[in-house]
Formats: C-alpha cells, structure tokens, sequence
C-alpha cells in the first residue's frame, strides 16, 4: 500500500511539473510585448487527439495497477523469524482466511462459514478479534486452553514480526478502523466481518482513530496498537487471561455470599 501510495505521489508531482510547465512556457511565448502582436496559435481538427489519446492510456495503466496492488495487498506474508510462529510456512491471503466467530444473525462478508477464535497454529497467522462500539474498541485474543478468550479495550498488544490478522466488526453503527503506520483503513460494519491484516517490523507504540463520526464522543475513539517481543506479548496474554480468572472468582464469591 506504500508503494501504491508513493507511485501515485510521483505520478501526481509529474503531472504538476509538466502542466505548470506548459503553462509559464504559453505564458512567456505568447505574452503581449510592446511593438509587437503576441503570436498566435490555430489547431486543425483533431489536435487535441494524442493528448487525449495518452491521457487515457495513463488512466488506464494506473487503474490495471491499482487492480494488481490491490490482489498483492490481500495476500499475507508469513510471519518473521523473530514472530510469534517462526517456523509457520507460507500463508494464505486474507481472501482465504475463515471469518472468526459470529454473533448470532450476524453474516461474514465473505460469504464464508464462520469459525471459532482458536490458538493459532504453526501453518496459520494470529487471529484476533476487533470490534467496535460507541466509543471504544474490544481486542479479543486466541485461547491458548481453549477457555475463556482473554481481551482488552482501547489498546491491542501484539508480537512483533508476526502477522495478524483482524476480524473487525462493529456492535452497533458505522466506524472505521485506522492505525496509519500499520495500513490503511477498514470499515466496521453491524453485522459483518471485514478482515485486514498488518505485520509490524519495529516494536513501539502506534496510534491510531476512526475516521466515521458515530456519535457526541467520537472524539474520545482513540485506539493504540502496542507492537512488543513475542515474550512481552505471551506475558501479556497470561496476565490477561490470569485477570479474568480473578474477576470472575471474586464475583461468584460475591454471588455465593449473597
């Protein structure tokens, strides 16, 4: 998506030079001079053919190209030798990946049968969960016992070098989901999965928003992915999962006592 982002870039800046170019060379050519009639300039039928002509021939590479990167865009790149699954082979695209779980009456956007958030394994990329309401988002991440799922809100950790992929989905209106440094945006719509994946190279903190205004505190829907080493991110998971146990205890105790 850089690349398309950076060719389009270079071909917008030719365009400008090139135009504005003709344009202080009409301007220099034919301005008016003292003693002297500014030049004229007649075109016969059909001059204006070849530039025509090369314009659609440039409108029609540029869309032949988006057509490519956006088939490159969908196929996932296995994870890194410092990811999570080092030794996974080679990964299908995203357009092969199964859904994760569906709500009840909810369809998946690809048509597909909808499947269960599992540990992943050596020949599959990390499956987590990413679902939008008003105004924060929920992350549920793969069970490693296949109990409880663990998750958080507002910020996702992942490994660093391994590829994730993201069922987004939304619990009630529009959103989108948006972290600039890890691609470009997805929509998250009520009742459907869309999926998009991302692998980040570097470890850090990056920031990210929607773009759909939903609502009075939409300006409150931030979302920040934390990229760590794959021992901070199991660490995180256990403590997570530990987390849950706890809170759930201490609220059945709470319900015995009662």
């Amino acid at each position: 998506m850089n690349t398309a982002y950076w060719v389009m870039f270079v071909v917008v800046g030719v365009f400008l030079v090139v135009i504005n170019a003709a344009l202080i060379a009409a301007v220099v050519r034919f301005r008016d001079r003292r003693d002297r009639r500014p030049a004229r300039l007649a075109a016969g039928r059909g001059a204006l053919r070849p530039v025509l002509g090369a314009l659609s021939l440039i409108a029609i590479a540029i869309f032949v190209y988006g057509i490519v990167v956006t088939g490159d865009v969908r196929e996932i790149e296995p994870s890194g030798p410092g990811g999570l699954n080092a030794s996974q082979s080679a990964q299908v695209g995203v357009k092969g990946v199964p859904p994760a779980t569906l709500l009840e009456g909810e369809e998946s956007a690809t048509g597909e049968e909808p499947i269960t958030g599992a540990e992943p394994t050596e020949s599959a990329p990390l499956l987590i969960d990413a679902i939008a309401q008003q105004w924060v988002w929920r992350f549920e991440y793969p069970a490693s016992d296949g109990g409880q799922r663990p998750f958080s809100y507002g910020e996702l950790v992942v490994p660093v070098d391994t590829t994730v992929v993201l069922n987004i989905d939304s619990t009630d209106v529009m959103h989108s989901w948006w972290v600039p440094a890890l691609g470009g945006q997805v929509q998250a719509a009520p009742g459907e999965i869309t999926q998009t994946w991302f692998k980040a190279d570097e470890e850090g903190r990056y920031p990210g928003r929607s773009t759909v205004f939903s609502g009075s505190s939409y300006p409150a829907m931030r979302v920040w992915v934390d990229v760590v080493s794959v021992s901070e991110y199991e660490s995180h998971i256990d403590q997570l999962s530990s987390d849950i146990s706890d809170a759930q205890g201490a609220v059945a105790g709470e319900v015995a006592d009662q």
